[in-house]
């Protein structure tokens, strides 16, 4: 008989809610079986019932844990404030994790998530789809064949819309900079940063503030940091506030001695530039990344919903995969810490006004006061 696994979905209504498909990716499974469903909010605890077909309900996650046996729980609030709580509880509960980004406030509560993870011999997967797309991977391979020749230089840009800055750099830049590392197969030996406010004054602690969402202080309403990955590799992210909305402004650029690779739409649209250089009236050819890795016309790919979906579907199956190995998942807990170190290493860089090693030393937020 073939095996069949038991999960669990956690969400908070109002609070953010069900992250971007964690709680419906086990009705894309058929070996998996959503058993129970918490949410505080009795309203939304209800529709996700009738959503999902679950009529075991709870409105507390941790009465779930104590009456119901999981083999893995998705903790889907994209606000920030229980995401350590949950884990550490759904870990003592023996079940993996398939946990929203950005993974956590701090990195104290980061490494706090991995140990009881490790303690409790479960897995944690993070929700950056980005790297679990097909194009993603034969990306990856490409860059590794020399398809652009040597890597040189990498420009990311966020959403630059009216998140920018802080706010940008948290939501958004823990996609970028998870797949970064995963087309680079390497993490940032450091990071230095300039984060000012609106008119161009530098950001002091002062000026910091609790995010939207739960997501722990930010700061800034313009970005620019630079990352050194060896070897003569640096790459750049910048985030302005309130930029003109377009859609290829989020995305990677990837510059090599031969030629430049594009990351837009989630990871999921990837292109080759058949030129190192670009200009208005380039001729180069253009090589469809993504197409080749489905097999299919460009005309005929699956919507970003879907791909999006099945970059979930592919997480959680990971999980159970890397559980039964003994492996870490392809996107484990250790990735979305490196995620988060990335982008408090920009605040930490700034107020140090000075280049700084990664990961950081201190744990704690660096724009707390007393860090200074």
């Amino acid at each position: 008989m073939d095996r069949r696994y038991r999960a669990g979905v956690i969400g908070r209504t109002g609070r953010g809610n069900y992250g971007h498909g964690l709680d419906t990716v086990y009705l894309e499974m058929d070996d998996v079986d959503i058993i129970a469903v918490a949410d505080e909010d009795p309203d939304g605890l209800r529709e996700a019932g009738r959503r999902l077909g679950v009529r075991n309900l709870y409105t507390d996650y941790r009465e779930m844990l104590r009456n119901e046996w999981f083999d893995i729980v998705s903790i889907g609030p994209r606000w920030l404030d229980q995401h350590a709580a949950m884990t550490l509880a759904v870990a003592e509960a023996g079940a993996c994790i398939f946990l929203e980004k950005p993974m956590a406030r701090t990195l104290s509560e980061a490494d706090a998530m991995i140990e009881a993870c490790e303690k409790a011999g479960v897995m944690m997967g993070i929700a950056h789809q980005g790297r679990m797309h097909a194009a993603a991977w034969h990306a990856r391979q490409l860059l590794a064949d020399g398809a652009i020749g040597d890597i040189l230089h990498v420009r990311m840009n966020g959403k630059e819309d009216h998140r920018g800055g802080g706010e940008d750099l948290m939501v958004l830049g823990t996609h970028l900079f998870d797949m970064l590392r995963f087309l680079l197969g390497r993490n940032p030996a450091w990071v230095q940063a300039s984060v000012t406010m609106a008119g161009g004054r530098p950001a002091t602690l002062e000026d910091a503030v609790e995010g939207p969402e739960e997501l722990g202080l930010i700061v800034g309403d313009v970005i620019h940091a630079m990352y050194g990955f060896g070897h003569g590799v640096t790459a750049t992210f910048e985030t302005r506030r309130n930029q003109a909305p377009h859609p290829r402004r989020y995305g990677m650029w990837v510059y090599g001695s031969e030629g430049i690779m594009t990351v837009h739409e989630g990871s999921q649209q990837i292109r080759i530039h058949g030129s190192p250089v670009w200009h208005p009236d380039d001729d180069a050819a253009v090589r469809d990344v993504t197409a080749e890795s489905l097999e299919l016309e460009p005309s005929e790919q699956p919507s970003m919903s879907a791909l999006q979906a099945a970059a979930n579907a592919a997480i959680v199956r990971d999980v159970f995969e890397a559980r039964r190995d003994g492996r870490r998942p392809v996107n484990s807990g250790y990735d979305g810490r490196w995620a988060l170190e990335m982008i408090h290493g920009v605040f930490a860089a700034h107020l140090a006004e000075s280049r700084i090693a990664l990961p950081l030393e201190n744990r704690d937020h660096p724009l707390l006061p007393n860090l200074i």
